[in-house]
């Protein structure tokens, strides 16, 4: 029986959902699969199965730091490894966000095959319709048997990666030093605040602290909004980038029918939803 471990960094549970539902299907083809979540980066790994995925969200056209810095951590093995990733849009340029994590993972002596990329609901810039959400949800769960039975097979899943794509991904890697650096400024509306610690306890870095009454943040913000995203009350103010806020969990059980591709990448989305982008 093939092993698979299935590694996920998922800031606010879009990942997740997608990592969930591809264990589900190898479990289906007769696969051992472990799914281990990724935190702040310095997960410990004494070896690995047959076939190793990684799942992340795309930040700024990039893995995110702590996703990077796992794939460094992961032991010399002589496996299959793939990577599941995550954005709010469908643009080509984020095909060369794995390119740190695909370098670490060849460097181990992993048998890189390929990836996958599914569109899921924005968790910061704007905010998806409800309906929106279902519906990419709705095409991920439908696109994802294909890919577990490609990782089944230990087929190949490669990309061919355009010059513009390595381009962005170089320009805006800034973003890892950014997030750093904002997440300074990020405040807490404390007359909003119920001081549910959610905030500080979910952290993936531990980068939020409440000491003498006062929330205090670090310098190792990853910017994956989960504090922001998931605040009961919406207290939350992410410094510089506080323009682009989303607060609140989506209705994944919208109606997906009802979905309305708007005016923004209006033409990626609609070749993404098509049936020959399957």
């Amino acid at each position: 029986m093939k092993k698979v471990d299935i590694y996920v960094f998922s800031a606010t549970g879009n990942t997740m959902k997608c990592a969930e539902e591809l264990k589900r299907n190898l479990v289906e083809l007769g696969s051992e699969v472990e799914i281990k979540r990724i935190e702040n980066g310095t997960e410990k790994v004494e070896s690995v199965g047959d076939t190793v995925v990684i799942c992340y969200p795309v930040h700024g056209f990039n893995a995110p730091t702590n996703v990077i810095n796992f794939s460094k951590q992961l032991p010399l093995a002589n496996a299959d490894a793939y990577i599941l990733k995550t954005s709010g849009e469908p643009l080509t340029i984020n095909d060369d966000s794995s390119k740190m994590v695909v370098k670490n993972l060849r460097w181990k002596g992993y048998a890189y095959k390929g990836e996958f990329h599914f569109v899921m609901p924005y968790n910061m810039i704007f905010r998806h319709t409800d309906e929106m959400a279902a519906k990419m949800y709705k095409t991920a769960k439908e696109r994802i048997p294909a890919a577990a039975q490609v990782v089944f097979n230990g087929e190949t899943h490669l990309k061919k990666i355009s010059a513009k794509a390595k381009l962005v991904r170089g320009i805006v890697s800034i973003e890892h030093w950014g997030a750093r650096f904002n997440g300074r400024f990020f405040k807490v509306d404390t007359d909003k605040c119920i001081k549910c610690m959610k905030c500080v306890n979910n952290c993936p870095t531990k980068n939020i602290t409440y000491e003498n009454g006062k929330f205090k943040f670090g310098n190792q913000c990853l910017l994956c909004t989960r504090c922001s995203f998931n605040c009961p009350v919406d207290a939350f103010k992410i410094g510089m980038m506080d323009f682009m806020r989303v607060n609140g969990k989506y209705n994944f059980n919208a109606d997906a029918e009802q979905a309305e591709i708007g005016k923004y990448c209006h033409k990626s989305y609609t070749k993404y939803f098509s049936e020959d982008n399957n």
